[in-house]
């Protein structure tokens, strides 16, 4: 199988700008699901990384098999529990320097939902590893992937995008302080003390908390967390207890299904007799019932009210994002031209050769006519025969080097020049 066309590379993106959390949550797979699916892909694809997050479930792919964009969203489908028609409208789908574009923006943090957040390029570089590790990219996608990472860190030191942007965890608490008008003297709960649990908790205290709780299913990593910011520890036991006293609860456990459902947090609200409970729910998927929502006095939010804060994010970086655009088309283009040459570079090889071959034998049958001439003047004539080379090479060999189309411009090469269709 031959891959020497840019358009061979092709993106399935489903993301926050694409499809609301109902779908997004369903596509969030776990590592056995992933693995799962892209042992699938390996039947119809030649190379592949998936990129899942919270807010992103994207599939990078390499195939000349036109159809190949569709058969991968029906695997997707298959593996998340949706008909490929029902998911369809929720994807976009991208091909060559299109794709290669968007996955370099999305390493520079310009497509989260919160603008230079830095936990994506991190995401991006733990998928690359995946797929070479379980043997399902190859080439084409690992240098891709190379180039989208180098963007990611020309971004972060070369511009300000990341300098105070934050991410979901900040959102959430700027969420929570914008809602209340400010953390003083409110009791604060976090729930779920993975890494964005933690991000939570300490953006809680730094934004002046009064009071924290911290709960996670292992006591250990909430008891060091307490420690670290001078926080109650509270048993995923007593859970409900602290749910009675809080003000705002943030939700970010790795759980696949609601902990906190309508029945759970029924008897809580009429507890609290109506006081106000700010519940944030950031994790995808949710682990927050919907319906908890309808509750007296619970006010509910998902990853999806931070859009907002997202707007806000956005405007304050209008300056800082053609920077970072800028950074994403110079490795575009290097992108670009290693593709151009790592397909052109068998044609241009061969086309040299058959220049040099055709220089060599007539500088050698024009010096045995001019055998007269000294060595000095010997030189002159094959640097000649040289330069003449070079300069006739100059078209043909640019031709192939920028061609986003190789084979057809290697077949078109090989032709005039009668190579015998050497570098097909």
């Amino acid at each position: 199988m031959e891959l020497d066309r840019l358009n061979d590379i092709f993106l399935l993106s489903v993301t926050h700008r694409t499809a609301p959390i109902e779908v997004r949550e369903r596509l969030a797979l776990d590592q056995e699901q992933q693995a799962s699916l892209m042992d699938d892909l390996d039947e119809i694809v030649a190379e592949a990384v998936a990129i899942v997050t919270c807010n992103r479930t994207e599939i990078y792919g390499v195939s000349t098999d036109r159809d190949a964009p569709q058969s991968v969203c029906g695997f997707l489908a298959r593996h998340s529990g949706f008909t490929p028609e029902s998911l369809r409208g929720h994807v976009c789908c991208l091909r060559g320097a299109d794709a290669a574009r968007h996955l370099m923006r999305v390493a520079s943090g310009l497509d989260s939902l919160v603008i230079g957040e830095p936990q994506i390029l991190g995401q991006v570089r733990q998928a690359a590893d995946q797929a070479r590790e379980a043997g399902h990219s190859g080439p084409i996608l690992e240098r891709l992937f190379n180039y989208a990472l180098v963007a990611g860190k020309r971004a972060r030191h070369e511009t300000s995008i990341s300098r105070g942007a934050g991410s979901i965890s900040h959102a959430a608490v700027e969420l929570a302080r914008t809602t209340l008008g400010g953390l003083r003297g409110r009791q604060g709960l976090v729930v779920g003390l993975g890494e964005m649990g933690q991000l939570v908790a300490r953006n809680l205290v730094s934004n002046g908390l009064s009071d924290l709780q911290l709960c996670n299913r292992s006591p250990e990593r909430s008891t060091f967390m307490a420690r670290q910011l001078d926080a109650s520890n509270v048993a995923w036991e007593r859970l409900d207890e602290a749910l009675v006293t809080a003000d705002i609860c943030i939700v970010a456990t790795g759980a696949p299904e609601p902990i906190l459902t309508r029945a759970r947090l029924e008897p809580i609200a009429t507890e609290r007799q109506n006081r106000p409970l700010l519940l944030i729910d950031i994790a995808v998927p949710r682990n927050v019932e919907p319906a908890v929502g309808l509750l007296p006095g619970v006010h509910l939010h998902d990853i999806d009210s931070l859009h907002s804060i997202r707007q806000e994010n956005l405007q304050s970086r209008e300056e800082t994002i053609p920077q970072v655009e800028a950074i994403v088309d110079d490795e575009l283009r290097a992108f670009r031209a290693w593709f151009r040459g790592r397909q052109s570079a068998p044609a241009i090889q061969s086309l040299r050769q058959h220049a040099e071959t055709i220089r060599q034998h007539e500088a050698e049958r024009a010096l045995r006519r001019l055998s007269h001439l000294d060595e000095r003047d010997r030189e002159v004539v094959l640097a000649l025969s040289h330069a003449i080379t070079n300069k006739l090479l100059h078209a043909p060999v640019t031709f192939l080097e920028d061609s986003d189309d190789p084979t057809s411009s290697r077949r078109a090469v090989t032709d005039l020049f009668g190579l015998d269709n050497a570098g097909r």
